[in-house]
């Protein structure tokens, strides 16, 4: 009978113990000390984000004093950009924010005053979602804000008669005074899209980035004007804003690479076409008329840590802006630093 209960009581201790073995939350002795003193692998939501802040800023001084061709006096310019970016990744989810702020100021003899020579603020939010099989391309969605900071003014050297294009006198503009264009925020033009994106080859020297869908924008001008033409001596030409709401298709591709260690260039360009009626001074454009285009390009030189050459170059033409081809390009020393 002893032996009976002691074999009775080892079957029930091997059963408990294979029970305990089978049981997924049972912790043997020997790994206690090795779950307590290892570290936490779960991935957190803080890791799956990169933030990224950039300051950068160039001064140009020159004086003039009985130069040849140059009027005499001191020339100041004055240039801020700031750069923001928000990215979220996680398995097949990828948010990617921007935050891009361009302000300068200049000083010339002709005129008295500082004026503002650059304003744009912008920001972009996308969000794509790569494919579980070929995860370079998937769907997207995009939402777009461009405008200016501050008032923009008209000032001229001479007097001068303001007409609008029509042949309407706006007002006469005394010489170094100044006439409100637009104000702060206008024009505004907020853009938003739908469609597919591609990154075909994505590589330290070279990436590709294209996207192509339908979209709308919306332009809020208040009424406001642009410059059309001033070269006369007696007349500057302005432009009456209006407001305009599009709806098209999209396409945009993004090149960026790099010649070597310590230079980089990158081309962007953005064609946006209409499909609905656009007019502009009742006037219908039609076919390629209505095309907006924007190209950006940049090559950069790395001279120090915090210092730069810096060649920059916007090719733009937005009709419900102006019809005339936009073309701003420079070569600036620029001073940056990585707030994050």
């Amino acid at each position: 009978m002893k032996k009976i209960s002691i074999l009775c009581l080892t079957l029930t201790q091997l059963i408990i113990i294979n029970a305990f073995a089978e049981n997924q939350t049972y912790i043997p002795e020997q790994s206690i000390a090795e779950r307590i003193i290892a570290p936490d692998k779960v991935d957190t939501i803080q890791k799956r984000w990169q933030l990224k802040a950039k300051l950068s800023s160039n001064f140009s001084f020159t004086n003039n004093k009985d130069y040849v061709g140059q009027t005499d006096g001191s020339i100041y310019q004055f240039n801020i950009n700031t750069e923001v970016s928000a990215n979220f990744h996680n398995a097949q989810h990828e948010l990617l924010n921007q935050f891009h702020l361009l302000y300068g100021l200049s000083k010339t003899p002709q005129l008295e005053d500082i004026f503002k020579s650059k304003d744009q603020i912008q920001y972009i939010s996308t969000y794509l979602y790569h494919l579980k099989t070929i995860d370079w391309i998937g769907p997207f969605a995009r939402l777009t804000f461009t405008s200016s900071l501050f008032k923009g003014f008209y000032v001229s050297s001479d007097d001068k008669e303001l007409v609008t294009n029509k042949g309407e006198t706006i007002c006469n503009l005394k010489a170094n005074h100044r006439f409100k264009l637009v104000e702060a925020f206008e024009p505004m033009t907020i853009r938003g899209n739908l469609g597919f994106f591609a990154n075909p080859y994505d590589s330290k020297e070279l990436k590709v980035e294209l996207k192509f869908g339908s979209g709308f924008q919306k332009t809020i001008t208040n009424n406001g004007y642009v410059l059309e033409d001033d070269s006369s001596t007696t007349q500057a030409v302005l432009n009456q804003l209006e407001d305009h709401t599009e709806a098209g298709l999209e396409l945009e591709t993004d090149i960026s690479g790099l010649f070597n260690e310590n230079v980089q260039w990158s081309i962007m360009s953005n064609l946006f076409f209409p499909l609905n009626a656009l007019e502009i001074d009742k006037e219908k454009l039609n076919g390629i008329d209505k095309l907006n285009t924007n190209i950006e390009g940049k090559v950069s030189s790395k001279l120090t840590e915090h210092f730069s050459l810096d060649y920059l170059i916007v090719i733009k033409r937005l009709p419900s802006i102006s019809d005339k081809w936009q073309i701003q390009n420079g070569i600036v020393v620029n001073f940056h630093y990585d707030l994050l």
